[in-house]
């Protein structure tokens, strides 16, 4: 059967900003202090997979998240932020025939203080201190269950410029449904990787010119590795109608200090070309790494291109791992996105590791307020005949 690897839909990574801060939080209130203000979501989750089972399993959940701030003045801000995923009473009373990603690790809903931070910034100097989302290329949110995936970061950014900026700080722990543990629980960052206690160290510099976008990234957890990230995208149009992107993107990875995680010596590159107009978007992506450790892993769905719902490159097993991915999307309604993507994931002898993935998925965002994500995976092991699948549906109501 496959590992249980999720990933994403694709698309480079094209993030500037490593902290990630749902919508508008500190909106006045008009019955309270007008600096005082409370927002979230109400979410409501199926799920059904085959993968990593020799049975199909599914789940069911309510919940969301209520968030509320506070601005002393321009400079300051706090935030609390509450998430939750409960069981609707509805699933199967056979924990075994549970689908666990939405559930604690004894498949029972949960309640977590996801966020808690401090906001301030002097002169071009911001600082996010504290429990956040984030969203850099290795450690990211990765939105795609009841809760995402959630940090507790101490970090700086400086703006040197109107296209220059960089920063620092370390990460914790890290809660959600990817931490390898327990999903309502905050762990040190090493043990989510497989290790043995330990934080973060990352640094980064991204820079823009016009329609091109640069970023580079260090990341340091001491006695277990390194890993250095850097990605150009560039954006234009050729006519008013159509639109172009082409990226590359390279990641290294090595043990460091005790070396408290397997053998890692990773050099992967990727390239990205999408061409769009008329509702239309198709793109390619295509991924290598070399080396008989495999690429790199990530804390979510991590930086590749060639990302899907289940696989990405760090799940193949064998030496020179590859991976290629087609992507076909059609915007008819400004609300409305359908689409569906084909990838190729093997190692260079397919004997140890050959494995397709079709995905297909709709996409609705009403008034910005109503979202609903369907999609649905399928996976064929070329070398066991095997396939399996998984469905889900997440609808959120945001307020």
């Amino acid at each position: 059967m496959f590992q249980n690897v999720h990933g994403h839909t694709p698309k480079p990574s094209g993030s500037n900003q490593p902290y990630k801060q749902e919508g508008e939080i500190f909106k006045a209130v008009e019955h309270l202090d007008k600096y005082v203000g409370c927002s979230g979501n109400i979410r409501a989750g199926y799920i059904e997979s085959s993968i990593g089972s020799d049975k199909t399993l599914s789940a069911n959940a309510i919940g969301g998240k209520l968030g509320c701030g506070y601005t002393f003045n321009e400079n300051i801000k706090v935030h609390l932020g509450l998430y939750t995923s409960l069981d609707t009473g509805l699933n199967r009373s056979d924990d075994n025939n549970i689908q666990d990603d939405f559930f604690n690790n004894k498949k029972d809903g949960y309640i977590l203080l996801g966020e808690a931070y401090l906001n301030f910034n002097i002169d071009k100097f911001e600082f996010h201190l504290g429990r956040q989302k984030l969203d850099t290329p290795h450690f990211d949110a990765d939105d795609l269950r009841m809760i995402p995936n959630l940090f507790e970061a101490y970090i700086f950014d400086y703006h040197a410029s109107d296209n220059l900026y960089f920063g620092s700080g370390f990460v914790r722990e890290m809660s959600g449904w990817e931490n390898g543990a327990d999903r309502a629980d905050f762990i040190g960052v090493g043990d989510a990787f497989g290790g043995n206690g330990g934080s973060a160290w990352v640094s980064w510099i991204n820079y823009e010119y016009y329609q091109l976008s640069t970023s580079l990234w260090y990341y340091l957890i001491p006695d277990h590795l390194h890993i250095v990230f850097a990605e150009i995208i560039y954006e234009d149009h050729i006519t008013d109608q159509i639109a172009y992107t082409f990226g590359l993107q390279y990641d290294w990875g090595h043990n460091a200090g005790a070396n408290r995680l397997d053998a890692i010596h990773a050099n992967t590159w990727g390239v990205f070309a999408s061409l769009s107009g008329f509702d239309l978007t198709a793109s390619f992506a295509y991924n290598q790494n070399y080396g008989g450790q495999g690429a790199i892993s990530s804390l979510g769905g991590g930086p590749f291109f060639t990302s899907m719902e289940e696989l990405t490159l760090d799940a193949v097993s064998g030496d020179d791992a590859s991976a290629f991915m087609l992507l076909v999307e059609y915007s008819p309604l400004d609300y409305l996105t359908v689409g569906g993507a084909f990838g190729k994931f093997k190692a260079s002898d397919r004997s140890q590791f050959d494995v397709d993935e079709i995905n297909v998925f709709v996409n609705v965002n009403w008034d910005k307020k109503v979202a609903l994500e369907v999609m649905y995976a399928n996976l064929d092991d070329k070398n066991t005949l095997e396939s399996d699948h998984q469905f889900r549906a997440i609808l959120t109501y945001k307020y």
